[in-house]
């Protein structure tokens, strides 16, 4: 089994530029972020299970950002009726209110933009488990090295669990 893949190291962070790499070879599996003096190496006779699960939470995105786009609406439309129908604010704390609110509202807008741009991503966790600790490293679906990477862990002799239909589905 030999591998060598990007990968994020911890989390999945969308449009992170510093992914690391996650690889196979010999005897151990070994991960590093980039600028990393030293990888952390884990020996496959420590690895007691590697466990995949689908990540989801990068998922429905648009409901977010319609509810962020309704608020942004609301925090837009209130304070600039009531500019229209009552005129520019008398006193300086208003004024410092109404700038508040519309520092908000774009705010609310770049979110609400932001929600709605962002694609379903499947993302695929990989728990490597050992006596110490857990080590978690985590790719796309999309990414083909990284699920040639995850199809390789469940062909070894490591005891693995696959809670990630997808990526089932991505192997045939």
């Amino acid at each position: 089994m030999e591998f060598r893949t990007d990968a994020h190291i911890d989390e999945y962070v969308l449009g992170r530029e510093d992914v690391g790499t996650f690889t196979a070879s010999g005897e151990r599996l070994t991960y590093a972020r980039p600028g990393d003096a030293s990888p952390t190496a884990v020996p496959l006779t420590e690895v007691e299970t590697i466990r995949f699960e689908r990540n989801t939470t990068l998922h429905h995105m648009r409901f977010l950002g319609a509810c962020t786009g309704l608020l942004a609406v609301v925090l837009t439309v209130v304070p600039t009726a009531d500019v229209y129908l009552n005129g520019l604010p008398a006193t300086r704390p208003e004024a410092l209110l109404l700038g508040f609110v519309y520092v908000f509202a774009i705010g609310a807008w770049l979110t609400a933009y932001d929600y709605l741009n962002v694609g379903n991503h499947d993302v695929i966790d990989l728990y490597i488990r050992t006596t110490d600790e857990t080590h978690v490293v985590c790719g796309a679906v999309d990414d083909a090295s990284f699920v040639h990477a995850c199809e390789q862990l469940i062909a070894s002799d490591i005891p693995t669990t696959n809670r990630n239909s997808k990526l089932t589905s991505e192997f045939s």
